[in-house]
């Protein structure tokens, strides 16, 4: 028994009449499906080909197997399908008549994708069939084009398309993943912040982040355009993190953003970063659960960092204790990981466990051999930022071509802490 799951139809085969046959009419007796249902049944009445057929586009499936699903176009008239069967078409023209792609979604390219490779059949009664070479994926939309003008006999007709998207029912999944963890960690941040961190559990979708987060105020309003737009681009390689970017153009002093809009966030205020749980992961699913963090406004944060007030906690030799710095203010969580580093007297690597706590104003590594008695230094790179986009020598907020030295050391270039175990 086939069992029929059917798409949205919303073009019609005759510019002079359209109807189309009600969902319960088509559903009849299973209103357990999961599909979405409305099948277009267009004739032509008057017009210069009074025998236009009545076509319907549906998708069919076996019971409980999606793997012998098809595709069918019903209502041709015993005369298309003799000449059908009479005309021996290639590849191309099957592809012609009878199209289906992929629906992109978020794609406004106006490429064209080709069509689904597959095969094409004619039934006993009225029916046209394509059978995909792989199986439909289960919830994925398909845009299904009929062309009655392709039809042989038919090429000087007046007929219109009869479109269609079509897909299977996805099965429900209990959702798993989840918001795991959100930098900065602390609850106080700098009224020019300029990133949050979203870690996920698991992988998640490459989709634009942005239509799934928004800011509130205090009272609860949104607050208005406060993120960078582009928001595809911001996963790491495993879409395990997201980054949400403050518009550095309203964070930054004296510039139109700024002086139009105001920084998104003021000091004093309290805001929440509000995570909607139908953001889908690699499966498709939504998230398990929604996501706020919730976060109060400091005053701006326009100081250079200084390595001078770094405190290093020096293990001793032959142990495998951890090496400590600690800072005075929460650092870029993403950046201290990877751009914070240990090297020995010949300038090799120190190999091991890089940890952060106390919200971001600790860095601390557990070596993977046990330290060795000589001298040793600590290496910031100067991508090191607080969370306010100051580095080792440079604030955020002065002029890009300006240089400013911190104890000596000129913006951009790399700092080292010496320091000696025993």
């Amino acid at each position: 028994m086939q069992t029929p799951f059917f798409g949205v139809t919303p073009a019609r085969t005759c510019r002079r009449h359209a109807e189309f046959r009600p969902l319960s009419r088509v559903l009849g007796a299973r209103p357990h499906l999961a599909a979405v249902v409305l099948a277009a049944a267009a004739a032509c009445s008057g017009g210069p080909d009074t025998a236009a057929p009545a076509i319907e586009i549906r998708l069919e499936a076996p019971d409980d197997d999606a793997r012998g699903a098809r595709v069918e176009v019903v209502g041709l008239t015993p005369a298309d399908l003799a000449a059908l069967r009479a005309a021996d078409l290639t590849d191309d023209q099957w592809a012609e008549l009878f199209r289906v792609t992929v629906v992109r979604g978020n794609d406004d390219s106006g490429l064209e994708l080709p069509p689904v490779l597959g095969s094409y059949a004619l039934g006993d009664d009225d029916q046209l069939w394509f059978s995909p070479m792989f199986p439909f994926d289960l919830g994925l939309p398909y845009s299904v084009q009929f062309e009655p003008t392709r039809l042989p006999g038919r090429e000087t007709a007046e007929l219109e398309p009869v479109v269609a998207v079509v897909s299977l029912p996805k099965p429900y999944v209990e959702p798993t993943t989840v918001v795991a963890r959100v930098f900065p960690s602390g609850d106080s941040i700098p009224e020019n912040q300029l990133k949050i961190y979203l870690h996920f559990s698991a992988p998640m979708s490459n989709v634009d982040g942005l239509e799934y987060v928004s800011l509130r105020d205090g009272r609860g309003r949104a607050v208005e355009e406060p993120f960078l737009p582009l928001g595809t681009e911001f996963w790491d390689p495993d879409h395990l993190r997201y980054t949400v970017f403050f518009d550095p153009g309203r964070v930054k002093q004296g510039l139109e953003l700024n002086e139009r809009l105001g920084r998104p966030l003021q000091e004093g205020d309290t805001y929440t970063l509000v995570v909607d749980p139908t953001w889908p992961d690699a499966e498709g699913n939504p998230l398990q659960a929604p996501f706020e963090k919730r976060f109060s406004v400091g005053p701006a944060d326009v100081t250079p960092l200084d390595p001078a007030t770094w405190r290093l906690r020096v293990p001793a030799s032959g142990s495998t204790q951890r090496l400590v710095v600690s800072f005075p203010e929460p650092l870029d969580h993403a950046l201290m990981r990877r751009a914070v580093g240990v090297e020995d007297a010949t300038g090799r690597s120190v190999d091991g466990t890089v940890e952060t706590s106390n919200w971001e104003t600790r860095w601390a590594l557990t070596p993977s051999q046990p330290w060795a008695p000589g001298a040793y230094a600590l290496v910031a790179a100067p991508i090191v930022e607080d969370l306010a986009g100051n580095r080792i020598g440079a604030a955020f907020e002065i002029d890009v071509f300006e240089r400013v030295d911190v104890d000596g050391t000129t913006a951009g270039e790399e700092h080292r802490i010496p320091f000696e175990i025993r």
